[in-house]
């Protein structure tokens, strides 16, 4: 997946594998990511107020 096609973003240089990264919105990949295994991630737990 693409997050920033046409435009880039930058990442800190001093970003290390582990490091958590928070990612405010995804529009409709929101409910895919908190599906099983999507991209081999696990699932995302989900909050319903």
């Amino acid at each position: 997946d693409v997050m920033y096609e046409k435009t880039p973003y930058p990442l800190p240089l001093s970003l290390t594998i582990g490091d958590e990264v928070l990612i405010e919105g995804t529009g409709a990949y929101t409910t895919t990511y908190s599906a099983v295994a999507f991209n081999g991630f696990e699932p995302l737990r989900s909050y319903v107020i």
